[in-house]
Parts: structure tokens; C-alpha cells; sequence
């Protein structure tokens, strides 16, 4: 299997992982860990295959990943989002380059709207008691397999 080959697997299984995770957090409001770790464990196979897999490529990757986590964390602390979410931002963050994860962010935060509005418009039709839950992780799956997308049909960029 060629490294390009390679490639394009990993981005395959990311692509799964994200679906089975927009399902879960729909159906259950749950992310679970299982999927957030194999997406973390399978960046760096996708670095190798990639060609990011220098000490400095590795610690960059890190790096943002690290402060994605921080970043969310905090979010996370004042009730914005939940835990999972953080988690999967986190490890969304190992696959791609920096410019790349604020990409993936912005993304997250329109379609984080735009899944808020759905979201809130169905508890209201359904005339539910209590604040609607927002499965945001739908969001920030869709801006990952938007950004997996990208790295598969605009691969020569």
C-alpha cells in the first residue's frame, strides 16, 4: 500500500468515525470515547502518510491540538458545550494543519448555528418542557468530514 493509498484509507475510516459520531450525539447526545480515541490514535498513521511526520510536524500537530483542547475546555467549563465535544475537537485537531483547525473551527461555529436553529425550532414544534439539547458534535463532525472531503477531492492544493 502506497503512502497516498494509505492516505486516503485513514481519511476514510475519519469520514466513518465522524458519521457514526453525528448519529450517536442525534440519537443518544452522546460522543463516545471510543470514536474520539481512534480518531486521535489514527493521526499519526495519517501524518506518516501525509508526509507531517517530522519531530517538528509532530509537535506542531500537538501543539494545536493541545491548545484546541484548552481553548474548548474552557467552553466547556461555562456550560457551552459538552465534553465530548471538546474531546472531538481536540482530536479532529491532530489531523489537520494549524490554518486548517481555525478552518475547521469557523465551520464548526456556522453549522454550530445552524443545527442550534433546527434544533430549537424542533423542541418548540414538538412543544417539549426545558432548554433544548443541542447535539453540537453534529456540527463539528460536519466541518471535519468538510475539511477530510477537501484533503480527498481538492488534493492538489
Amino acid at each position: 500500500m502506497t503512502n497516498e493509498a494509505l492516505a486516503y484509507a485513514l481519511l476514510a475510516g475519519l469520514a466513518i468515525a465522524l458519521v457514526v459520531s453525528i448519529y450517536t450525539d442525534i440519537r443518544y447526545r452522546l460522543i463516545y470515547n471510543v470514536i474520539t480515541a481512534s480518531i486521535a490514535l489514527a493521526a499519526p498513521l495519517f501524518w506518516f502518510a501525509d508526509g507531517s511526520f517530522t519531530l517538528a510536524g509532530i509537535g506542531i500537530h500537538l501543539l494545536t491540538a493541545f491548545i484546541t483542547f484548552i481553548f474548548f475546555a474552557i467552553a466547556f467549563r461555562f456550560g457551552a458545550m459538552g465534553g465530548g465535544d471538546v474531546k472531538l475537537f481536540a482530536a479532529l485537531a491532530l489531523w489537520f494543519p494549524w490554518l486548517d483547525v481555525i478552518r475547521l473551527v469557523l465551520y464548526a461555529s456556522i453549522l454550530g448555528a445552524l443545527v442550534t436553529i433546527v434544533f430549537v425550532t424542533i423542541h418548540k414544534l414538538k412543544q417539549q418542557d426545558g432548554k433544548a439539547r443541542i447535539p453540537y458534535g453534529v456540527a463539528i463532525s460536519l466541518s471535519g468530514l468538510w475539511m477530510a472531503g477537501e484533503r480527498i477531492f481538492n488534493h492538489f492544493t
